[in-house]
């Protein structure tokens, strides 16, 4: 991955804001894509840096002057702003013209003033997902994370785009899975042409879990709302990683010396392969967010108690 800055913004932050950006997605110029670090930001602890989400900041004022600021970074403030309500599901979102003032943005709140520009949020409520698609241009995918991973696409011929958040729910669910089959159903995408980049987020290193999770991964159990679709169960147990590792000193009990691990990246990678995507078209940041708690926001690392940094997908106008 490569990493970008931009300069700070007037009277908002002292410090840049900083991204990264896929190398294997920098050949698309139609293409814009960011995944934002928590440096640059005005959000103060718990959340301190670049948060755009209200849910654990106290002040809603920091969290519109965030996003304002990411925006600033890509040079794209006056685009309009397309999100969901991520419910850790494997649920898609499709965004068509027609249906444009359900995603302006996603705060039915209120109206802010942030260095002299207002910002206008619909009284709409969001969508419950965990992925959106597109082949609208000149929008921008907008989702936040804080451990999960963001699952970046783009074809290249059909001129398409989606944004998805896997969790291990999600992930247990198939969210890789049903993104891809959605832009078949939706755009004639062909799982081939897919390019597609996994950002930063919880490693296996990090990421112990119970015996629970991954029953729900092998179908030996079901979640009780928005159970796994019948066909993906199989896909879901092959595609799923785990492994024993020795237990941290905190953890340590004189019963329990091996812990159960999830490995987010590689069970969606594989997830992609199953769903036809070429190996050669997938790229892993392989960037623990627990383990770089000091450029990312970490809700494991950090024990609930923080924020989440902002991923950008657009593409540009025909011709720009």
């Amino acid at each position: 991955m490569i990493e970008q800055q931009a300069a700070p913004a007037g009277g908002i932050s002292s410090d840049p804001v900083r991204y990264l950006q896929f190398e294997h997605l920098l050949q698309f110029p139609n293409l814009v894509h960011a995944i934002f670090t928590r440096h640059g930001g005005c959000s103060q602890p718990p959340c301190a840096g670049l948060n755009v989400s209200a849910k654990e900041d106290s002040s809603p004022e920091a969290v519109a002057t965030n996003r304002l600021l990411a925006l600033q970074a890509l040079g794209l403030e006056s685009w309009p702003c397309a999100t969901v309500w991520q419910i850790h599901s494997a649920e898609v979102a499709l965004l068509e013209g027609d249906r444009w003032e359900d995603w302006l943005a996603d705060w039915p709140y209120r109206a802010l003033q942030v260095a002299g520009r207002e910002l206008v949020w619909t009284p709409r409520p969001r969508r419950k997902a965990d992925a959106i698609l597109t082949a609208e241009r000149s929008v921008l995918l907008a989702m936040s994370f804080a451990d999960c991973l963001p699952l970046l696409f783009y074809d290249p011929r059909r001129q398409v785009i989606a944004l998805a958040h896997a969790g291990w729910r999600g992930t247990a669910r198939g969210i890789a899975l049903t993104t891809v089959e959605a832009l078949q159903q939706h755009f004639g995408c062909q799982p081939t042409d897919l390019q597609v980049g996994i950002g930063p987020g919880i490693g296996v290193c990090c990421y112990a879990v119970d015996e629970p999770v991954r029953d729900l991964f092998y179908g030996r159990s079901e979640f009780a709302e928005l159970p796994v679709r019948p066909d993906l169960r199989n896909l879901v147990a092959e595609s799923a990683v785990f492994s024993l590792v020795p237990a941290s000193q905190e953890a340590l009990t004189a019963s329990d010396e091996l812990q159960l691990h999830l490995d987010l990246w590689e069970t969606n990678r594989r997830q992609l392969l199953l769903a036809g995507v070429r190996a050669e078209h997938i790229a892993i940041a392989g960037l623990c967010t627990a383990c770089h708690q000091e450029d990312f926001f970490s809700y494991r690392a950090e024990r609930g108690r923080t924020g989440r940094f902002p991923v950008l997908l657009a593409l540009r106008p025909d011709g720009a």
